[in-house]
């Protein structure tokens, strides 16, 4: 017989049932915060700038609060961008979650 084990897919989901934040957020805002521009973080992750802002955006839409605060640079560019305490909690909380959920896991037969 071959070895299985077992995998599942994580994700948080507001009071509706929506679902606001799963592992390529929580890796958007991980990167986020390693380089401080959206921009950058979605090169690094090979994710177009428009599908992370979306995330991030509808993201927050459900959550009704900021996960990036973003600061618009000029003609020359320059902004940046900066997880939001409240961002950076939201991804220790999963990251715990995916880690406790892989203990079960690895102790099923």
């Amino acid at each position: 017989m071959p070895t299985l084990k077992y995998a599942t897919k994580l994700w948080m989901v507001n009071e509706k049932g929506e679902a606001v934040f799963g592992d390529g957020l929580a890796e958007l805002l991980e990167e986020i915060d390693k380089c401080h521009a959206i921009l950058e973080a979605s090169k690094n992750l090979e994710m177009s700038y428009r599908y992370a802002l979306h995330r991030i955006t509808l993201a927050e839409d459900r959550l009704g609060q900021l996960l990036v605060k973003r600061v618009h640079g000029g003609a020359n560019g320059g902004g940046s961008s900066e997880v939001t305490d409240f961002g950076r909690d939201l991804v220790v909380r999963f990251r715990n979650a995916q880690v406790e959920l892989d203990k079960v896991l690895s102790k099923m037969p």
